[in-house]
């Protein structure tokens, strides 16, 4: 296949060519996207994984503050610090909010998180629209190349008025490349698709279980401050 790529430049036609450098920077981009989501979502994992712990480690809501702003931001972050400005403010417009007041105020802010999650999972999915249209696209691309260059092959052999296999093994050959070109871009595309896929969902199950525990913990907060103004 090597030395058929030598020699595509000088035998094939511009449309032929052309097939083939879409699908070579086809190619580019699918490892580009992979390269660059993959190092961006694990750095994520390390950063949910840190503010996990240090959410989980705390006993204390206040301690959570100080400690919340010295670690880098993430979705996590800014989840905590909008949730924690919103409870802040409740407890000044309600200081004695009764059940039903606290129950609407944590229904709103669920509705909050929720949305806090779609933009954070829209971060998380940046690129993947393309992967997958290469992943779909691209052996199609090159079945097209193969077929122009069986097209040339047999318009040659009817010029010639000859059927010689010598002639004809290296112009089908050089056809079929462009089958290859695009399952060697389809290929990467379709399982890094699903391996960005996968690890997306388990980030966002983290800002799920970080929403619940955190409602818990405000909850919490809400009873206590309530017990004690009775």
């Amino acid at each position: 296949m090597g030395s058929l790529l030598f020699t595509l430049p000088s035998t094939s036609s511009p449309i032929a060519l052309g097939v083939l450098a879409v699908l070579g920077v086809a190619s580019l981009l699918v490892w580009s996207i992979l390269f660059a989501s993959l190092f961006n979502l694990f750095r994520r994992r390390i950063r949910y994984r840190h503010f996990l712990k240090v959410f989980e480690s705390a006993t204390q809501f206040e301690e959570l503050i100080p400690r919340v702003r010295k670690l880098p931001d993430s979705p996590l972050k800014r989840m905590f610090e909008q949730g924690q400005k919103e409870f802040q403010r409740f407890q000044k417009m309600h200081p004695a909010s009764g059940s039903n007041l606290r129950m609407e105020f944590v229904e709103m802010l669920e509705r909050t998180l929720e949305a806090q999650i779609v933009l954070a999972e829209r971060e998380l999915t940046r690129g993947q629209a393309l992967l997958a249209s290469i992943a779909v696209s691209a052996p199609f691309i090159g079945l097209f190349g193969t077929v122009l260059g069986v097209m040339e092959t047999f318009q040659g052999i009817g010029e010639q008025n000859a059927v010689d296999l010598a002639v004809i093994s290296p112009s089908i050959a050089e056809a079929l490349v462009a089958t290859a070109a695009g399952l060697f871009a389809a290929i990467p595309a379709t399982l890094g698709y699903n391996l960005l896929r996968s690890i997306v969902r388990d980030l966002t199950e983290t800002l799920d279980y970080f929403a619940l525990q955190f409602l818990r913990r405000l909850q919490r907060q809400l009873t206590l401050h309530e017990e004690k103004r009775i």
